[in-house]
């Protein structure tokens, strides 16, 4: 096990640290500071950026060569972490705790250390491993965000003002297809300077209000969560499947969220996030996608055809059928057939 050690706080120094003990230097650019492992301990980066209000945020993207802990202690209160990992695993442990939080790809902690205690970092040799971090300096926050704190639940409210690290906090989860979303948004902004710094702070303040909701979400019973988690993704696509395999015989939103074992409110947030649609707007694409093709390869009749996918108006299935096509179904029709066949 190599092990690689931080006694520093803001990040700009706890970097030179981690360069220091990897023999390496590190580049800056305003308040970015990007760290490029050496072959000797691996591949990959370390980034991280300081913004003014006390909130902060680290990247790790790192494959090393053999079993390595990043050790961050320091005879100073810690930063509240937020950790999401985008991709392999880790392990996080209190300097003071042999017990081992492992977390898997897709997952996310929230720390908050007792006092001076400190955090511990594992990477499994060999593995990608792709970390996320906000890092919230509680005093300094505080300070740029008291009234905004003071509208949370009692749980973060007392979290965000324990400026003294009076009280160890430790939460797991898995984080949503929303928030797979920001970090997606964020791995492939190509933005620099300027841009770039405004862009990671808003963003950083975006991931930030998700992981509350979603820590709020995961409090309620089961049955009324909303949030929709990235490894329920699957679900939502054996909804799709179901749809597609039976679109004229659909039994409706309770009954499809029941086959795929999902409550209906995360069955709509998920065709929501990914189709920008609900599951009946969805369904009526389909159709609509199954009448155009009908239209234009058979002599079936428009009221046979509305008929067939579920519509029984012959004039509503032309009005949304010209809203989303952009022409009615006899101009379709007539674009489709030979010149002699009109």
């Amino acid at each position: 096990m190599r092990t690689i050690i931080s006694r520093s706080i803001p990040f700009s120094e706890v970097l030179n640290d981690l360069a220091t003990a990897m023999e390496t230097t590190y580049s800056k650019s305003c308040e970015e500071y990007n760290l490029v492992i050496p072959p000797k301990y691996g591949s990959g980066t370390i980034k991280g950026i300081n913004f003014q209000e006390g909130i902060g945020a680290i990247f790790y993207d790192c494959s090393f060569n053999e079993n390595t802990e990043i050790q961050f202690i320091i005879n100073q209160v810690q930063p509240l972490k937020f950790l999401f990992c985008e991709k392999g695993e880790f392990r996080h442990h209190f300097a003071q705790e042999q017990k081992n939080h492992h977390v898997d790809a897709l997952e996310n902690i929230i720390v908050a250390s007792a006092r001076h205690e400190g955090h511990i970092l594992n990477f499994k040799a060999g593995v990608r491993t792709i970390i996320n971090s906000i890092e919230i300096d509680r005093k300094r926050f505080l300070e740029s965000m008291a009234c905004e704190i003071e509208n949370l639940d009692s749980t973060l409210q007392d979290l965000f003002e324990d400026v003294n690290a009076e009280n160890m906090f430790y939460y797991h989860g898995s984080y949503s297809l929303k928030m797979a979303n920001l970090f997606s948004q964020i791995n492939s902004f190509r933005g620099n300077g300027f841009y770039r710094n405004i862009f990671l702070h808003g963003n950083a303040y975006n991931l930030l209000a998700v992981q509350i909701l979603e820590y709020h979400d995961a409090l309620e019973a089961e049955d009324n969560r909303s949030v929709l988690l990235t490894r329920e993704l699957k679900l939502v696509k054996e909804a799709v499947d179901i749809i597609e395999n039976n679109i004229l015989d659909f039994g409706g939103v309770h009954e499809l969220a029941e086959r795929v074992r999902l409550n209906p409110t995360k069955l709509q947030e998920g065709f929501k996030e990914i189709y920008g649609l609900t599951v009946n707007g969805f369904v009526q694409e389909k159709r609509l996608d199954l009448a155009y093709d009908l239209i234009r390869s058979s002599d079936l009749s428009f009221s046979e055809i509305a008929y067939q996918v579920g519509l029984s108006s012959k004039s509503y299935f032309s009005k949304i059928f010209k809203d989303r096509y952009g022409l009615t179904p006899s101009e379709i029709r007539g674009k489709s057939r030979p010149e002699e066949d009109k």
